[in-house]
């Protein structure tokens, strides 16, 4: 089966392996899209005024930019990144943009 690729690349070398076959979601994709859900579910449970829209940009900028420097680096070529670090990049990311995505529909939508 595949994705479509707006939502992963799904190259094979890049995935996480169950029974040495590979996931349908590069081990970036799956930290990112698995912990926007737990971001997510985390900012219900500790309601989403325990943050104010300054606090949540400067967390965003600070969290995601290891994400965007793993992302950038590898596709330019200056260096190659593995599974563990595109999955940790990937999670970090999603942890905080799941906040995110929660701030906005409570106060925005």
């Amino acid at each position: 089966m595949k994705l479509p690729l707006w939502i992963c690349h799904q190259k094979p070398e890049r995935c996480f392996k169950i029974n040495n076959k590979p996931m349908l979601l590069c081990s970036r994709c799956f930290g990112l899209y698995f912990f926007i859900f737990i971001g997510f579910l985390f900012s219900i449970i500790i309601g989403p005024e325990s943050f104010n829209i300054k606090q949540l940009i400067i967390f965003t900028i600070i969290i995601t930019s290891p994400f965007f420097f793993d992302s950038i680096t590898q596709f330019l070529g200056f260096r190659n990144s593995n599974n563990t670090l595109r999955f940790i990049t990937g999670s970090f990311a999603g942890l905080i943009l799941g906040i995110d995505l929660h701030f906005i529909l409570v106060y925005f939508i």
